[in-house]
């Protein structure tokens, strides 16, 4: 395995592309680094400037360059003596422009019987069979803005699927809406009764199911590609926290890389170790960010923050705003994990959602792994029944739902 000493990263996009990048290895050789660090390349949303709402994961964006310029600049900064570190998004693909992704337009158009489907996380009964899309405004009759255009519904500039045999002339865009396997509902509705798992509270970038192998290899041929043509020497992975397993996710991608250097984008609280099991090599380096930070801060203005700042422990500033998010952004996720709650565990909807937003709350590191991570999850508990004494015959209800192996001890 090759390891870089250092890297330097570069933001490729269409106003410096991969062309524009290859043109930069001598000077980075001159500098002294051994591995040229590129943003995210493969396709995403047209005029993207991040790279990370990735649209198709199979090929190059051609805004970037495309496959040709990809390699080019690979086999200089090989030739140079450069290895190569490419970021990639497996958590999540964007969405904002339906038309741009394959598989969320055939999704779309398809509901439930899309090879898709099963790529991406619905919960389709709390949809009543229909995928929520957050667009419509404000106004009083924004179904009446929608019309069927060259076969396909319109609501101004944004284009959705029409499923086969759901339009017939003279109906209006609201009576072939109503067919769709989608449902446009009102912006406002997201926080708190969107149906897709998406990237915290990004409506445009809707989770990916890479724990599905057929899923992993599909969006995986392009990188694949990368390793059996020796054009790239590693990879740093954006938030592999999304995913539903991390530890297997990167077992599956160093048997495609053939156990290339990897990166993973982990928050670590202070004290907290990556997971041992986790096939990389280490985090992209938050954690050590935290402490150089440190230097940067000049004590003698802590007496003029403490004046201008509200005297509240900082744990409970914390924990204030941290609910705030369970109650606002992330309600969606909140309530999608209390109708996962068993009848049989006699809880009502609500009581669930209010527990469950409680232990996220009160839950002292970004997430666990069980049954690696019990230990957090039981810290969780404790501190949401001293918060939440009414809530304690509810949460302990939900404690061995939530870490099942303390349901067969």
């Amino acid at each position: 395995m090759q390891t870089p000493r250092s890297t330097y990263r570069l933001q490729i996009r269409s106003s410096f592309d991969l062309t524009a990048a290859a043109e930069t290895v001598p000077y980075l050789v001159d500098l002294g680094v051994d591995w040229v660090y590129l943003s995210p390349v493969l396709t995403a949303e047209q005029g993207s400037d991040h790279g990370y709402d990735v649209t198709d994961p199979t090929s190059i964006d051609p805004e970037r360059g495309g496959p040709d310029a990809f390699d080019t600049l690979c086999r200089a900064a090989h030739e140079a003596g450069l290895g190569v570190l490419v970021d990639i998004v497996p958590n999540h693909v964007g969405v904002a422009t339906p038309a741009q992704n394959a598989w969320w337009w055939d999704l779309l158009s398809k509901g439930r019987e899309s090879r898709y489907a099963e790529a991406f996380d619905v919960d389709w009964d709390a949809g009543n069979g229909r995928i929520r899309v957050p667009v419509l405004g404000d106004g009083e009759n924004e179904e009446e803005q929608l019309k069927v255009v060259d076969g396909e519904l319109h609501y101004y500039e944004n284009r959705y699927p029409i499923a086969e045999g759901t339009a017939q002339p003279g109906d209006t865009g609201a009576q072939v809406h109503a067919r769709q396997h989608y449902e446009l509902v009102n912006w406002r509705r997201a926080d708190s009764e969107l149906n897709y798992r998406r990237f915290f509270g990004v409506n445009t970038l809707a989770g990916v199911r890479v724990e599905v192998p057929w899923v992993f290899d599909e969006a995986h041929s392009e990188v694949r590609r990368w390793f059996e043509e020796s054009l790239v020497d590693g990879v740093r992975i954006d938030h592999p926290d999304g995913l539903a397993d991390p530890a297997g996710y990167l077992e599956r991608l160093r048997e495609l890389t053939g156990g290339a250097y990897t990166l993973v984008e982990k928050i670590l609280e202070p004290g907290e170790a990556l997971p041992g099991q986790w096939a990389c090599e280490g985090t992209t380096g938050y954690d050590g960010l935290a402490v150089v930070d440190r230097l940067f801060v000049d004590p003698a203005g802590e007496p003029a923050l403490d004046a201008a700042v509200p005297t509240v422990r900082f744990v409970h500033m914390i924990h204030g705003t941290k609910r705030g998010i369970t109650d606002g952004i992330l309600r969606s996720e909140v309530l999608r994990l209390a109708r996962l709650v068993p009848a049989s565990a006699n809880l009502e909807p609500e009581q669930s959602a209010d527990a469950i937003a409680e232990l996220l709350t009160c839950f002292p590191v970004y997430r666990s792994y069980l049954p690696d991570g019990a230990g957090h999850l039981a810290e969780a508990v404790l501190n949401a029944k001293v918060r939440r004494p009414d809530l304690t015959p509810v949460i302990d209800a939900l404690h061995p739902l939530l870490n099942p192996f303390l349901a067969g001890s």
